[in-house]
């Protein structure tokens, strides 16, 4: 998730433009200053004026919004590399554009700042791409799946044949899992340009092969989700979006052949060293029905998005519109020198109307401009104008109709000028361009014939200033595509001739975007020299070397002077910065050195000005960016050199300590807030700080597992209150205690005890129903409202274990409630346990079944209750024919957690541990009988089925604690047992009495029987298996107790004996006291015999 930034900027200005303004018009916008601050944050870019300075508090009249948007409405962001302190983004909404430019005082924010920014627009874009935000008509464009994430692999096509994924799986097969991708998918964050996590993203720069499978060992699910126009893969692992692409992205979509359970994608990625590279990405899915209807899906969004595409590029533009005379005419004169772009302008205002040129020349000349870039930019803000003029009544023609519609312009364009005075501008135009190729030739040859250091600095002082524009018409700051000094630094590096020092043709990048990395490096050869013709002009040419030396560099000390040349105040090779860090490695591994020689030669004096260059010194003389002070310019003594190295790493492992601490004080801060958003719920029983103490005294207790504690104080406890904080552990205590109690398990354990981490890595046939049930469980809830949250991922990592632990029963409807509430409450692998506790132990896995024969039996059950308990609502029901079925289904599906409040919910879970699952035939019993005068009054079904579902869950909190308090005094366990042997009885006797049905009726009713008979089979089996359990247990007792009974019989002779030999003893003292004449105090033989006896 992007925290909100907020950056502070000089809004250079900003100017409203049409919207079909294109890349190569943006950088003749004329603006202004003004100090700003731009707020960047996952939902909104905010521009707020700040003309009351830095700090200062809020104030409506000194801090104006100037504009406030979604971060996916900038749809182009510009960064310049000659001018890296300034960039611009066009921001587009329906009808209306406009194009703001910034300056950044600090230049080494600005990818910073960029980077920010396209992030924000892409979790923009996926949340207007979510199926809550999806119009109706495209809903069905928006579908998830779960697939298997296998690898990628580099491709040396964008197609492929057919036999790609087949030949990709064999590869995977080979290559050795220690190079996977399964580290990136644990640790997927937010995505890097190529729409990759930036672990997944060094995973793959580092691979040496291009071969890049995920371990089998980790977890390699992932959701796949088709939006309207980029697919991105969800892990519910890390709960974040591993991988996006935009459908412009992808070139070519396959299915396996020998495997067809299998299917991947290619796409385009940019490389670091420039380029792109293509990458196929390879899935596995659950089987090959899911892989067919994947890729249709697929076809259907690609070929709608390309539809829409299509009507909409249609219907904003032809090839007759003005505006798109306008963008050839700025494509034409980008990079050319401001007199050849003057020719060309004019050239082009010979083709308007006397009218239209005598308005451009008056706006022109009334501006006074100083210079041809400055009255060229003048002159493309007239034609911009004049052209969105005519495109407000332009009509849009079709491509038949482009070329007749053409040849009319052109003949009302020969109407309207003379021929004279074509012939004039003809005349004019090749005078000007012959003189101006003869001034620059003469001047291009003096330059190589002068060869000396003098000539070498003039020109580059003459490069690097440029004259002040009028005050109040500043010319762009992005006019370093082509202003004069790019020009001459371009062709003052070089002779009378284009030689090798000239730039090549194939590296030269437009300016106008940031999407094209910069490809000139030191390592590449130089091309045969080109003339500065119409084909090859330079458009624009960015400077990206951090070196002295120069790509095309040669042993003559004329073409290094040359190369010193090229060199301006604006280059990034004069602002270049280094960190402290990178200062000690450069005083330690390249040290300043003094030369001992005397009368250097011109070519040892250039190349020590260019070391100083590379420093981040400028060629006049002054300071580095390093800022050299007297003590780096001797050499440091080895002690000193280790006293730097020591600082420094001692400075980095504090500096790791510092991150490591804070994001674990960051992992904290969030749990809190994820545990805060989980508990918003309003509880129904406060409770109070003793009753949280015995709690807490239980919970502490150790070895609880194996701990009976004691009944009654348990249920008092519970109907006390439960501390909401401590609610899943209480629940966890609960189900021991539960299971504790009753030593015979009520059901069948399941047959599969793979651990919870295990079976998330498998996959589902469930999948489809569980995906749709996500947005349905608790919409309202903040921590389930967010589509494919971390809310909606548990809720799916849950349901998805369960349905692979119990196939039978899979996944139904109100499954979802039930885990949902656990997931409030603990953890994803504790709520998985106690979701089995509740469905084997409790009993609530039979209402789940397929053939839902549980559930009938649960409704005649409760509306037996409802005869016997409240015989008046009972006969008011049967009046209007208003069975359970009708209102009470999704009671025991999901518990009350579909209708009630969560309060309430949580109230009827806690009883559900402590008695089981006949709680829920309770509560509604007494929900019922509560609200029986209300139900009476009714006297429809309609109204009586309407106030039952939406009104009777509307409880008070004084009605819900009453709920809960009669739910905890009732016993309705004998009724239940009863009534179930009731419903078996009279289906029985259903059918064996006389029918008037028909032959396939009876087929049909006897088959529908002898299933339900045949699943009674099942459950007595099961049944009778617990009992032969029980009877096991208890003859596994009675042999314990027989064994104790004899142990006991041989320990009471024992005593007896021990007895026997005591009574001897005590009659022989007292003989011996007789005899002594002593008088003895034992009492005689007779008096402890008879004591003994009676004891």
């Amino acid at each position: 998730m992007i925290m909100k930034v907020s950056c502070q900027l000089t809004l250079v200005g900003s100017l409203a433009i049409h919207p079909q303004t294109t890349m190569v018009m943006l950088p003749w916008v004329v603006v202004r200053d003004q100090p700003v601050v731009l707020q960047i944050s996952a939902n909104s870019v905010c521009c707020i004026l700040d003309t009351a300075g830095p700090g200062k508090p809020w104030d409506p009249l000194q801090h104006m919004v100037l504009f406030d948007h979604r971060p996916h409405r900038i749809i182009k962001l510009i960064h310049n590399s000659q001018e890296p302190s300034y960039f611009g983004c066009l921001l587009r909404e329906e009808k209306k554009a406009a194009c703001y430019v910034f300056r950044c005082q600090d230049q080494m924010k600005v990818p910073e700042i960029i980077s920010t920014l396209r992030q924000a627009g892409k979790s923009s874009a996926r949340q207007e791409d979510t199926p809550s935000s999806l119009p109706s008509n495209a809903t069905a464009f928006a579908k998830k799946f779960e697939v298997l994430f296998c690898g990628r692999v580099v491709v040396a096509h964008k197609k492929a044949p057919p036999a790609l994924i087949d030949e990709c799986i064999e590869k995977f097969g080979r290559v050795s899992v220690t190079g996977s991708l399964a580290a990136g998918i644990r640790r997927a964050f937010s995505l890097n340009q190529n729409g990759l996590s930036p672990e997944l993203q060094r995973r793959a720069a580092d691979g040496a092969t291009g071969v890049q499978p995920t371990s089998l060992q980790e977890n390699r699910t992932m959701l796949f989700t088709i939006g309207r126009s980029q697919i991105f893969l969800v892990s519910p692992d890390t709960k974040k979006v591993a991988i996006e692409k935009s459908f412009r992205e992808i070139s070519f979509c396959s299915q396996g052949i020998r495997h067809v359970d299998h299917f991947g994608f290619i796409c385009r990625e940019s490389v670091e060293c420039g380029g792109c590279q293509f990458v196929c990405y390879v899935f596995q899915c659950a089987n090959e029905a899911l892989v067919d209807e994947i890729m249709l899906t697929l076809k259907q969004a690609f070929s709608v998005a390309a539809l829409q595409q299509n009507s909409r590029t249609q219907s904003q533009q032809c090839d007759s519109c003005p505006l798109q005379q306008l963008h050839k005419l700025c494509d034409r004169i980008e990079g050319l020198h401001p007199s050849k772009a003057k020719l060309e302008l004019q050239k082009h205002l010979a083709g308007l109307d006397n009218q239209e040129q005598a308005s451009v020349f008056e706006s022109t000349m009334k501006a006074r401009p100083k210079s041809d870039q400055e009255e060229n930019e003048l002159i493309v803000s007239c034609l911009r104008r004049l052209y969105e003029e005519r495109q407000k009544t332009h009509t849009h023609t079709h491509n038949g109709q482009t070329k007749k519609t053409s040849q009319e312009v052109a003949v009302n364009a020969e109407g309207t000028v003379s021929s004279s005075r074509v012939r004039l501008e003809e005349l004019k135009t090749r005078a000007k361009r012959s003189l101006t190729e003869s001034l620059e030739g003469i001047w291009k040859v003096s330059c190589v014939l002068a060869g000396s250091l003098t000539c070498s600095i003039l020109i580059f002082k003459e490069t690097s200033l440029e004259e002040p524009l009028c005050s109040f018409l500043p010319s762009s700051p992005l006019r370093s595509h082509n202003s004069t000094g790019d020009l001459k630094r371009l062709e003052g590096s070089v002779g009378g001739e284009e030689g090798p020092e000239s730039p090549p043709q194939g590296f030269r990048r437009r300016a106008s975007t940031i999407s094209h990395s910069p490809m000139l490096s030191s390592s590449e050869p130089s091309l045969p020299p080109l003339q500065p013709t119409a084909a090859t002009k330079p458009k624009l040419v960015r400077h990206y070397s951090v070196s002295t030396d120069s790509p095309h560099q040669s042993n003559d000390g004329l073409l290094s002077v040359n190369h010193l040349c090229v060199v301006g105040d604006d280059s990034p090779l004069c602002s270049r910065r280094h960190s402290w860090r990178q200062q000690i490695f450069l005083r330690v591994a390249t040290p300043q050195k003094g030369s001992d020689s005397k009368g250097n030669s011109l070519v040892e004096y250039v190349s020590r000005v260019g070391n100083r260059m590379a420093l981040g010194g400028g060629v006049g003389g002054g300071e580095s960016i390093l800022g050299a002070v007297p003590e780096e310019r001797r050499k440091r003594s080895g002690a000193e050199l280790r006293a730097l190295w020591r600082k420094a790493i001692l400075q980095q492992i504090l500096l790791l300590r510092m991150e490591r601490e804070n994001q674990k004080l960051q992992a904290s801060e969030s749990d809190l807030q994820c545990r805060r958003l989980k508990l918003d719920y309003e509880e129904i029983t406060p409770c109070l700080k003793d009753v949280t103490l015995v709690w807490e005294r239980m919970l502490s207790t150790t070895g609880r597992s194996k701990v009976r504690f004691d009944t009654e104080e348990i249920h008092k406890a519970v109907g006390q209150g439960v501390p909401r904080q401590h609610r899943g552990e209480i629940w966890k205590f609960l189900s021991e205690q539960y299971l504790l109690r009753k030593e015979v398990p009520s059901t069948k354990p399941p047959n599969n005890e793979t651990p919870y981490k295990e079976l998330l890595k498998q996959l589902t046939s469930q999948q489809h129903a569980i995906l749709i049930d996500l947005g349905r469980t608790f919409p309202t809830h903040p921590y389930f409202r967010a589509q494919l949250g971390a809310g909606q991922l548990s809720l799916y990592n849950l349901l998805k274990a369960y349905s692979l632990l119990d196939p039978e029963v899979g996944y139904c409807q109100g499954l979802s409630f039930v885990a949902g509430v656990l997931l409030l409450h603990m953890s994803e692998e504790d709520a998985f346990h106690m979701l089995k506790f509740l469905m084997y132990d409790t009993g609530l896995r039979k209402q789940y079944r397929p053939d839902m024969i549980i559930l009938q039996i649960q409704m005649y059950q409760l509306s037996r209750l409802l005869h016997d308990y409240h015989r008046e609502l009972y006969t008011h029901l049967e009046q209007y024919e208003i069975s359970p079925s009708l209102y009470a289904a999704p009671w025991f599906l999901t518990a009350f957690a579909s209708h009630f409040p969560l309060g309430f919910v949580a109230r009827v879970f806690d009883m559900l541990f402590l008695q089981g699952s006949e709680v829920i035939f309770k509560v509604a019993l007494s929900l019922l009988g509560s609200h029986k005068p209300l139900i009476l009054q009714h006297d429809n079904l309609e109204s009586i089925v309407e106030f039952i579902k939406t009104t009777l869950p509307n409880l008070g909190l004084v009605q819900m604690e009453k709920t809960i308090n009669q739910v905890s005094e009732m016993d309705i366990s004998k009724q239940l047992q009863a009534y179930e042997v009731e419903y078996h009885v009279l289906q029985d006797e259903l059918l064996d009495g006389p029918s008037t049905l028909s032959q396939s009726q009876r087929v049909a009713q006897l088959e529908k029987t002898n299933g339900s008979l045949r699943q009674q089979n099942l459950d007595l089996l099961e049944e009778l298996q617990v009992a032969h359990a029980k009877i096991r247990w208890l003859e596994t007792r009675v042999d314990g107790l027989v064994n104790r009974e004899a142990e006991l019989q041989s320990e009471v002779k024992t005593l007896q004996q021990e007895r026997t030999e005591l009574q001897q003893t005590v009659s022989k003292l007292g003989d011996l006291f007789s005899s002594l004449g002593i008088n003895s105090s034992f009492p005689d033989q007779e008096n402890l015999t008879n004591t003994s006896n009676n004891q």
